[in-house]
């Protein structure tokens, strides 16, 4: 069976991700703002849609408030007062896959959640081990926290956010002066 050209972008999507994560995690900041910077460029290549820059922003600022809040319960000691830009480069790249690699979660806030739920907590123990955070509870509060939190958050981007974003393509495609040949 031949795959359509785009699950190979959603693939490579992925990929890229997971290749800017690991560089984040393991090579901090100034690494990871080259990641992020290549990740963000590589996006923009393969989906041309400026509608994702409001997403990444979303995705900055909701992240920095989350960890700000991890770092001030407890749940996440990063050793600094503010949450360090490797942890916001990872945010913004998560930001690039809510709408290709994951769009099979969009508007299905169940099952986002369920994936929050699961998945979130998986990649912030791979941070204690393999990076610069660490716990200031006990680890299983702290991946208790994290999933409750990544859970309701995940069904907060799949029901609510990304919806909205999509949304704006149907509002400026309905104005034949705004729409772009692709």
């Amino acid at each position: 069976m031949i795959k359509s050209p785009m699950n190979y972008k959603k693939l490579a999507n992925f990929m890229l991700f997971l290749a800017g994560w690991w560089t984040a995690l393991l090579y901090g900041n100034a690494l990871a703002l080259i990641a992020l910077f290549v990740v963000l460029m590589l996006h923009f290549i393969l989906w041309r849609d400026v509608r994702d820059i409001f997403i990444i922003l979303v995705f900055i600022f909701c992240g920095f408030g989350i960890e700000w809040a991890f770092m001030a319960s407890g749940v996440q000691d990063y050793r600094s007062n503010l949450p360090p830009a490797w942890v916001i480069c990872i945010w913004a790249m998560l930001a690039t896959i809510m709408r290709y690699s994951l769009s099979w979660l969009v508007n299905k806030p169940l099952w986002a959640a369920l994936v929050g739920l699961l998945i979130a907590p998986v990649f912030y123990y791979n941070s204690v081990q393999f990076g610069p955070a660490g716990w200031s509870r006990p680890m299983w509060q702290c991946l208790l926290v994290i999933s409750l939190v990544w859970g309701g958050l995940a069904a907060f981007i799949s029901g609510v956010l990304v919806p909205i974003i999509e949304q704006m393509e149907t509002v400026e495609s309905s104005d034949p002066k705004n729409t772009v040949e692709r």
